[in-house]
């Protein structure tokens, strides 16, 4: 009985070592920027309950005050100091026919973009309840801008390089 139980001592000893093998024994570090620690997780979900308990009140009174009104947007821009607003309306309906629209893109590519932007973005589909993928929006937002801009974009490229640069 000794004989087996020093063997399996043994062999478990054995197993131990082979599975520490290799390994390099070194205190624990400091986690990447992207794993946070649970004390910043635990506050991170205290805000975002804050948030959507914020959001569900605003929705609330945009769905009362979308009632009043004519369910009209307003476009503005805001570029450096300078705030322009512009004086064109269009109804919630021509906006989704305009830009809530899917669209087959046959080439994918990459762009970086700012953080904020695209969490309005990720927000306006959101709240919109839209199933458009963020890559559809941004290009029927982007075709519309340069469709909108093409005289001014297209004269500007010709005294430079190309005749017509935007051809929609």
């Amino acid at each position: 009985m000794a004989n087996i139980q020093e063997q399996r001592q043994k062999l478990e000893a054995k197993l131990k070592e082979m599975a520490e093998e290799g390994v390099m024994k070194t205190p624990p570090k400091e986690t990447l920027a992207f794993d946070p620690p649970d004390e910043e997780e635990d506050m991170k979900t205290e805000v975002s309950a804050n948030q959507k308990e914020k959001q569900h009140l605003v929705k609330e009174v945009v769905s009362t005050s979308e009632n009043k009104q004519d369910k009209t947007l307003y476009k503005s821009h805001e570029r450096g100091n300078e705030k322009c607003v512009g004086t064109s309306q269009i109804s919630l309906d021509d906006y989704r026919t305009r830009y809530l629209q899917s669209v087959r893109l046959r080439e994918r590519t990459n762009f970086t973009m700012s953080a904020e932007t695209l969490q309005v973005l990720k927000n306006v589909l959101q709240d919109l309840g839209e199933r458009v993928s963020m890559a559809s929006y941004i290009d029927n937002i982007l075709r519309e801008h340069l469709k909108e801009h093409k005289e001014l974009l297209n004269n500007a490229t010709a005294k430079h390089r190309r005749k017509v640069a935007i051809d929609f």
